[in-house]
């Protein structure tokens, strides 16, 4: 799984005010599909996909854990943003597998082989030396965490973000 944690999700789906945070028990963060913070982390995702991209073809073997965030379609008209792994990239597609049961998509399904353009990501990320480079939506879900979930979700993750 990504990051050696159940994979993190960031559901557009219009969730109410009390639904709208860190969800521990499903793993999973809820956000307004018209959150201006989140569209900024993922418009930060997609200005710097090239240096994932440069990292992903590098062979750098201290570098790993490479995973990208895609949006795909829910009935309700918004998203339902996913992780990929086990990512190659060829052109500018990105290939992976969809790395946990879909909550609210039909469009996909756990362990199928998707492809992505490198434009409409709304997440990339990977680990260096045990850091996480990118990871702008997960930065910002931490961020926005009370100590206590910050403290439980840091000792789940086992790498640091700086």
């Amino acid at each position: 799984m990504i990051l050696g944690i159940a994979a993190f999700l960031l559901s557009n789906c219009q969730p109410t005010d009390d639904a709208v945070g860190w969800n521990a028990d499903k793993q999973m963060y809820f956000a307004k599909s018209d959150d201006p913070e989140m569209a900024e982390a993922m418009h930060k995702s997609r200005k710097t996909v090239n240096q994932f991209l440069a990292a992903l073809s590098s062979g750098d073997t201290i570098a790993y854990n490479f995973g990208v965030k895609a949006a795909f379609p829910i009935p309700d008209g918004t998203n339902e943003h996913i992780w990929l792994t086990d990512v190659k990239a060829s052109g500018d597609s990105i290939f992976g597998i969809i790395d946990n049961e879909p909550d609210f998509t039909t469009a996909v399904k756990f362990g199928q082989q998707v492809a992505v353009h490198k434009d409409s990501i709304t997440d990339w990320n990977y680990t260096r030396k045990g850091k996480m480079v990118g990871g702008y939506s997960i930065r910002l879900m931490r961020s926005r965490m009370t100590k206590e979930e910050r403290v439980q979700f840091d000792q789940q993750l086992k790498l640091v973000i700086e």
